[in-house]
């Protein structure tokens, strides 16, 4: 099984280059150039270790996600 330390950087076939933020007992995150932070089961990834730098423009950039919408209330008739 491959682990990763926080800061390596790494590919997937399929998001491409980006960073590990996080690793946990099972879990590797990873915070994608282009795709934003992706939660990988680490034993079933496919990322393999990556020479290539982080791009200037997001150096220090966190992408967050979205917060979810509320919801509306819906008034409740008596």
């Amino acid at each position: 099984m491959k682990r990763f330390d926080v800061g390596a950087r790494v590919v997937d076939p399929t998001y491409g280059l980006g960073s590990v933020v996080a690793v946990e007992d099972a879990y590797t995150r990873v915070q994608f150039d282009e795709h934003g932070v992706k939660k990988f089961l680490t034993a079933m990834s496919h990322l393999e270790p990556s020479d290539e730098p982080v791009p200037a423009g997001l150096r220090g950039k966190v992408r967050k996600k979205r917060a979810p919408k509320k919801a509306a209330a819906v008034p409740v008739e008596e």
